[in-house]
């Protein structure tokens, strides 16, 4: 998986992410998207071929999207941890 910035600028960020789908851009999406700071999130798939989301991250004035990216990644991150952990116990591992 490669990450390109594609624009960056004070309130906005945009990325394209090599390798990925809907899977993931729609989970950070929905992910961003639950925090108050964030004005816009969203994500596009140029063409249908091509595994190169390009995730958008408008914020509200004086917050930084790079640190809205890394706080929805990391709640990604436990959420993920907490299904495994849930799921192993279900299935007795």
């Amino acid at each position: 998986m490669k990450v390109k910035i594609i624009k960056k600028d004070k309130n906005e960020l945009k990325i394209e992410i090599d390798g990925e789908d809907h899977t993931l851009s729609n989970l950070l999406q929905s992910t961003l998207l639950e925090d108050n700071n964030v004005e816009i999130a969203g994500y596009d798939l140029p063409h249908p071929l091509s595994k190169k989301p390009i995730i958008f991250i408008k914020m509200k004035s004086g917050n930084k999207p790079e640190k809205s990216l890394e706080k929805a990644l990391t709640k990604i991150s436990k959420r993920t941890d907490e299904f495994l952990s849930k799921f192993n116990k279900v299935v007795g591992k």
